[in-house]
């Protein structure tokens, strides 16, 4: 079916274009029109938007037919009644009055059908618009066609009149092939029917068929190339379109992903900065941990050999080991508790700090293991937790070393104390007691025969046994850098040892 539209009153909307509804669009699904149109090279996707385009553009275009041909006949009207001007149809219409009724009903029927066939609404009926149209289409080309066949009769030629007529009829886009052929060989029939109606001149005839069929064959034609170019303007708008939404939608993601770029490196901007914090917060955190752990080791080493540090350290709970040979001094100041009840605690702590200070120095340097300090005694061994050949001779050095250290501070502060040593060499165990508060400390005879020569002992004096004085005569009779001399023996009576011989390192040279 062909996409037919005489309204010449019909009322665009305000966009300059008729209306068509979801319902219409239904209307001609139902009516299987829109299966029928030829959308080609028009996507399928955008069918009915195409149809809808095209209904849009075939009312504009018949509506124009229809306002011109109605325009026309009315100037022939007036030319007619109100002017009287002479002209020859005007002669032949005024002899034939049945022609000019027929041209005044064309007028009119324009008029009321034009009433008639209204779409603006969207609930109108596609199915009656379409009757009523083809009806006021068909009673058109009658009414035409009977005024043709009148001025033919009347010896006129009808040939410019029928193009005009033609192409007025033709404003339409044709959708179907068809129903352009039925439309095109119609008109030719019916005109070559008045024309052989009407004339017996065989060169008349001929001139009037050959520019009849032309006109016909011309506007059959027309519509199917108007029809074809509509389709791929519409296709090329439509690519147009899809390619401007594609880029459109492009731009959009990539604003969109611009933003989120931008959103996502001011968030790692963010949180580099955060990181940054974090890790300058765990370095100095982590400098800190370090300084305690240096603070923790350094108390550590100071309280435990280094070794036996390590194995603590490593996981180790339990530690204690046999040593055959090493050599243990104490040492305590004679006379500190008769000056702690005369000086203030400050002065005792501060002498007594002085003192075991310059001892502590002296281990270093002669590379021995302070065990502990009791109130005024220092406790001392030589050869463990690592096992020395010399030391004996290491410890007696710094007995040494501390007699005249304690010596000089008496006689420059003009205070009365003296320092009484023991030594003893042989066998100990030593371990690590306690959980919390642990210590590394001696077991053994040893321990407890060096600290009886320490209170047998007198101050000022080393007290050392016999086992101590070989060790330090092999020491005379080799390369030794010290030369040790001594008292002569005395015999003393030792609790838990009975008589022992024991001697007074006298002087080295």
């Amino acid at each position: 079916m062909a996409i037919i539209s005489l309204g010449a009153f019909n009322k665009p909307t305000k966009d300059g274009i008729y209306a068509t509804s979801i319902k219409q669009m239904e209307d001609l699904e139902k009516m299987g029109w829109t299966k029928k149109v030829g959308i080609s090279p028009v996507p399928e996707q955008f069918r009915f938007e195409f149809l809808s385009a095209m209904l849009k553009q075939n009312f504009q275009r018949m509506v124009q037919g229809t306002r011109f041909g109605m325009i026309v006949i009315g100037v022939m009207i007036v030319l007619l009644d109100v002017f009287h001007i002479p002209m020859t149809q005007v002669h032949v219409l005024e002899d034939h009055i049945v022609l000019r009724y027929l041209l005044i009903g064309v007028l009119v029927l324009g008029y009321v059908f034009g009433q008639r066939l209204r779409i603006t609404d969207p609930n109108a009926s596609m199915m009656g618009f379409f009757v009523w149209a083809n009806f006021f289409r068909g009673s058109f080309a009658l009414i035409v066609y009977a005024i043709f066949y009148g001025l033919s009769a009347a010896g006129e030629d009808i040939a410019g009149a029928f193009c005009i007529f033609v192409g007025l009829f033709s404003m339409g886009l044709y959708a179907n092939l068809a129903y352009m052929l039925v439309i095109t060989i119609s008109n030719a029939l019916i005109f070559a029917g008045i024309i052989l109606a009407t004339n017996s001149n065989p060169i008349v005839i001929f001139d009037a068929l050959f520019t009849g069929f032309s006109v016909v064959a011309i506007s059959g034609f027309s519509a199917t190339i108007l029809y074809k170019s509509f389709c791929q303007e519409f296709a090329n708008r439509k690519m147009m379109e899809e390619e401007q939404r594609k880029a459109t939608e492009l731009n959009q993601q990539l604003s969109q992903a611009n933003e989120e770029i931008s959103r996502q490196m001011e968030l790692l901007s963010e949180q580099s900065r955060e990181i940054e914090i974090a890790n300058t917060m765990l370095q100095e955190r982590s400098l800190e941990l370090e300084q305690e752990r240096d603070r923790a080791e350094r108390l550590l080493h100071n309280i435990l050999p280094r070794s036996i540090a390590e194995r603590l350290q490593a996981g180790e709970e339990t530690i204690a080991n046999t040593y055959d040979n090493v050599t243990v001094m104490f040492a305590d100041i004679v006379g500190f508790t008769e000056l702690s009840s005369s000086r203030s605690a400050w002065d005792i702590v501060s002498l007594l700090n002085r003192i075991f200070s310059a001892f502590d120095i002296f281990s270093e340097q002669y590379n021995l293991e302070k065990i502990k300090t009791i109130g005024d005694s220092y406790m001392i061994v030589g050869g463990l937790p690592e096992p020395r050949q010399d030391h004996c001779t290491a410890v007696v050095q710094m007995a040494i070393e501390m007699q005249e250290t304690v010596k000089l501070l008496s006689t420059n502060l003009n205070i009365p104390i003296a320092l009484r040593i023991g030594i003893h060499t042989g066998t100990v165990v030593a371990g690590v007691i306690g959980k919390k508060k642990f210590a590394y400390d001696l077991w053994g005879d040893t321990v407890n025969t060096a600290s009886r020569m320490e209170s047998h002992g007198s101050p000022g004096k080393i007290h050392i046994t016999e086992d101590v004085f070989r060790i330090l005569q092999r020491a005379n009779a080799g390369q030794s850098t010290h030369e040790f001399s001594f008292s002569p023996p005395q015999e003393i009576d030792v609790k838990g040892k009975g008589t022992m011989t024991t001697y007074f390192l006298s002087r080295t040279l």
